[in-house]
């Protein structure tokens, strides 16, 4: 498992509500220093990829389903052919 995977394991809900607290702060960088405006720069960008990697997850999910039933399909489309 990948270091930012461990370090936000939460829900895709939870961590793109994080990213948008975080995306809020750095739109106000008058209240931040610039080590701390890094910080959060670095913890979003490991929030995105995690986001993006469990979308990819649950695309492949919906593939996988929507070829199970196509080949169904398929197969009564065929069974009644004969």
């Amino acid at each position: 498992m990948r270091d930012y995977q461990r370090r936000y394991n939460l829900t895709f809900e939870e961590k793109l509500e994080k990213l948008k607290d975080i995306v809020e702060k750095l739109e106000t960088p008058d209240t931040l220093e610039l080590d701390t405006s890094l910080e959060l720069f670095e913890e979003g960008v490991g929030l995105v990829r995690s986001c993006r990697e469990l979308l990819e997850k649950a695309e492949l999910r919906i593939q996988k389903v929507s070829d199970v039933e196509n080949d169904n399909d398929e197969m009564e489309t065929a069974s009644k052919d004969e």
